[in-house]
């Protein structure tokens, strides 16, 4: 990867204040600092190499849904780096069916359940987390359909909120997780298209409608902290652009 944040030296910058949260948008630039902590979302995991190299030690934390175990590539990626803290999103996973019984010891493991919704409920009341799912509607190019749709799931399926996707859910954990830091979001643009490297899955655009209208709505003593170098990022959810010597 050549996109990166570089001081005039070509020098990573210190900043120990800030923790980075990575998404796998493609062709987006990361933040060319040195940061006291990095998570990670899903697969998003592969860009950890940057940071690596200028610190083997840095502190990092992979945040990934229960089926990204059924990926190999992922897998086998979490045993590279050798990564201290792990969190799934949506209850217990059996680690010992993909690592070592050494791997698992020295990993310091938490999960969420119900993808999250619990963690969520804490910072958007009961109806922006409704309303969120409108995004099935104004994201569809027949909006009769997308109201249908959006009716059948909620009276029919009775499916709960769909809430934030893991790359959102992740900065919600940066930021409820270490108070007194600014987070720096890379590779998170809160729009549809492709969403990580290794998969021909899309990111669907109801999900980034959903993503989009709930970081808007999230706490403004949260939003002062967030910085993004994601132009798109920063206009939606009106957060400062990190865009120090982008390239």
């Amino acid at each position: 990867m050549k996109n990166y944040l570089k001081d005039k030296n070509n020098k990573i910058k210190a900043s120990q204040n800030y923790i980075v949260v990575i998404g796998s948008k493609p062709k987006s630039f990361l933040p060319n600092i040195n940061p006291k902590k990095i998570y990670t979302a899903n697969l998003a995991i592969e860009r950890l190499d940057f940071y690596l190299e200028k610190n083997p030690n840095l502190n990092a934390v992979s945040v990934v849904g229960n089926n990204f175990f059924n990926i190999n590539y992922y897998v086998e990626k979490l045993k590279k780096y050798k990564l201290k803290e792990l969190i799934t999103t949506n209850g217990r996973v059996n680690l010992e069916k993909h690592f070592d019984a050494e791997f698992v010891k020295n990993l310091n493991y938490r999960y969420l359940e119900n993808k999250g919704r619990d963690l969520q409920k804490k910072y958007f009341n009961s109806l922006i987390f409704r309303v969120a799912d409108l995004g099935l509607i104004f994201t569809n190019k027949n909006l009769i359909i997308g109201f249908l749709r959006f009716i059948y799931n909620i009276t029919i399926k009775r499916r709960k909120p769909m809430g934030l996707t893991t790359g959102c859910l992740t900065i919600l954990l940066a930021l409820s997780e270490n108070v007194e830091s600014k987070i720096i979001v890379a590779g998170i643009g809160l729009e549809g298209g492709k969403h990580y490297y290794h998969s021909n899955r899309s990111y669907p655009d109801y999900r980034g409608w959903a993503d989009a209208y709930l970081m808007k709505h999230l706490p403004n003593s949260f939003k002062n902290r967030l910085e993004t170098t994601d132009l798109n990022f920063s206009k939606i959810v009106g957060i400062k652009l990190f865009n120090d010597e982008l390239k």
